[in-house]
């Protein structure tokens, strides 16, 4: 007699007030308890795809920007920028907190503007830092050039940023903030799960970020 068969003959013999409920039953059936158990997770995570709006592979990646920006929220509104600029006229800044972790701006010409965090312990590993040469430099503390020093064809130009964070707040999964960059000042909004700037308008540089 097979196991699925003894067992519910052993759950006919029982009184009615005996007889295990279904969620009971799972625990004499560990093959299909472990395969539900199992499949919670990916479940979980394509739950979150589609409430975050993200692709399933990058779910675990958007939660780690989600809890760096936590981590690091003071320090996002006083960082210091290093700023880069490629020979393919994308900006790029880099600022450093004070417990290693790295905040990345990329403005692309034309293109969507991407500001991610990079972690101390991301930064630590060999393949980080291999990809990862030009914030490097940056990082690092690269003294930047003076305006009179023109780039070479095909090399950046590092200089300080004049960038300054008016104010900031964080709204679940979303950066408000007010942006100086010279004498301009801007209102971006940031999607944190994304990485990328979604929101972006002049404002008064009195503006508030309510």
């Amino acid at each position: 007699m097979s196991e699925s068969k003894t067992l519910d003959a052993v759950e006919l013999s029982l009184p009615a007030t005996r007889k295990r409920k279904w969620w009971q039953r799972l625990f004499l059936y560990p093959t299909v308890a472990g395969a539900l158990i199992g499949a919670i997770p990916t479940g979980l995570d394509y739950y979150k795809a589609f409430v975050y709006d993200i692709d399933f592979s990058k779910v675990k990646q958007a939660e780690e920007q989600r809890r760096l920006w936590v981590k690091n929220f003071a320090c996002a509104q006083g960082i210091s920028y290093q700023q880069v600029r490629t020979a393919e006229n994308t900006l790029v800044q880099v600022g450093a907190c004070d417990n290693g972790d790295v905040l990345i701006e990329v403005a692309p010409p034309g293109g969507s503007r991407i500001v991610q965090w990079i972690s101390l312990e991301r930064l630590k590993t060999a393949s980080a830092v291999s990809s990862l040469s030009l914030i490097g430099k940056a990082y690092a503390g690269t003294a930047p050039q003076s305006p009179s020093q023109k780039p070479a064809e095909g090399r950046i130009q590092l200089a300080q940023a004049a960038t300054v964070i008016k104010c900031q707040k964080m709204q679940q999964t979303r950066i408000i903030r007010i942006v100086q960059r010279g004498s301009v000042c801007f209102r971006e909004e940031i999607d944190v799960m994304k990485g990328k700037v979604i929101s972006r308008r002049p404002v008064a540089c009195t503006a508030s970020c309510g």
